[in-house]
């Protein structure tokens, strides 16, 4: 059986067919035999079609890059150098109550201030809030599923009311999508070095 520190990768390139572009990679293997793979599986080469593929490799990337500064995309995210997403962090304000049995399946949450937007009808909230206050739908009420006493929210949450209010601050951290002007603008430039 052949294992992966039995092969060498000779070269990488992308290639178009179709008019759709994929990435391809040609092995050597220590038992003489040769393979490329592509469209997520390997095929058997002969070593005049591995030298043949890596003696175009370079062309074949200068083809892609040329591609990419043209379009201003990168369809095989050949270019990781160029983010797609960004970091952001909010603070979610949350209005939560108690009712009976909260403390076996969790607080129910009655509104979430995000971005300066209350959301009273929790459908509505970006998924990323939804997700990270742990939402789940019982009966006519949301609740925070599994969060069933303030000192667990202590863990993640501050400047907790208890008492009147019955509110908290959490910091979120989500991804979000980069302006697709600005990325185009970065694969331009990436794939201009490589021309």
């Amino acid at each position: 059986m052949i294992t992966a520190h039995d092969q060498i990768e000779l070269c990488s390139f992308p290639f178009q067919y179709e008019g759709k572009w994929h990435n391809a990679t040609v092995f050597f293997f220590t038992d003489d035999t040769y393979t490329i793979y592509q469209y997520e599986d390997h095929y058997d080469i002969s070593k005049e079609e591995a030298d043949e593929y890596c003696d175009e490799h370079e062309q074949r990337i200068k083809e892609y890059a040329e591609f990419v500064h043209e379009t201003g995309t990168d369809p095989l995210n050949n270019y990781l150098s160029v983010a797609r997403t960004e970091t952001k962090t909010s603070v979610a304000f949350v209005k939560f109550g108690r009712y009976i049995g909260y403390d076996k399946k969790g607080f129910s949450v009655l509104s979430v201030e995000w971005e300066g937007k209350t959301y009273e009808n929790l459908t509505e909230l970006p998924n990323h809030v939804y997700d990270y206050l742990q939402l789940k739908r019982d009966g006519m009420r949301y609740i925070m599923e599994g969060i069933t006493s303030v000192e667990m929210l202590e863990q993640e949450c501050t400047d907790i009311n208890n008492f009147a209010h019955n509110s908290f601050k959490c910091m979120i951290e989500y991804k979000l999508d980069r302006p697709s002007d600005v990325v185009a603008k970065e694969l331009r430039a990436a794939a201009n070095k490589a021309l």
